[in-house]
């Protein structure tokens, strides 16, 4: 029970403490004897030099916000690209464009097989007889090379 008397204590010097301070009549901790007082009165002295005494004016308080948010927004565009630009960089990412033009090759090579088989010949088996047209396979190569040409490191 005594510890909270003490306690209690403390609780109301700091208080008015604090309370003199507000009302700007001191500066200075009053308290020389006991050290965890002495801590606390010194760090609302410092608490109170650190906010302003007078209230900011609207335009000040708006130009703030305006460059918080300018800021804001600067720094998230220089941390996280989007996901597009990230997906089609060629100059960081040159692997991005060889799978690009291989997808490609897949893709028309589905659907040059048909075209190579011919009308009213039908795959059966696993021989074809009529063969492929070299030039498309040519072709195809060909895009590969270039797209991967394009969009390696320089």
């Amino acid at each position: 029970m005594k510890q909270s008397d003490e306690n209690n204590e403390i609780d109301n010097q700091l208080a008015d403490f604090t309370d003199r301070l507000l009302k700007g009549r001191t500066e200075d901790p009053a308290s020389i004897s006991d050290e965890e007082l002495l801590s606390l009165e010194r760090t609302i002295v410092r608490l109170t030099d650190t906010f302003p005494s007078e209230p900011l004016e609207d335009a000040k308080v708006k130009q703030m916000l305006v460059r918080l948010k300018a800021r804001a927004k600067r720094e998230d565009e220089q941390v996280k690209p989007s996901f597009w630009k990230r997906i089609f960089d060629f100059q960081s990412n040159p692997q991005v464009g060889l799978l690009i033009g291989a997808a490609m090759i897949v893709i028309l090579v589905l659907i040059s097989i048909p075209i190579s088989s011919g009308p009213g010949s039908s795959l059966s088996g696993a021989a074809d007889a009529g063969g492929g047209n070299p030039y498309i396979a040519l072709g195809l190569m060909g895009i590969l090379f270039i797209i991967y040409w394009v969009s390696r490191r320089k």
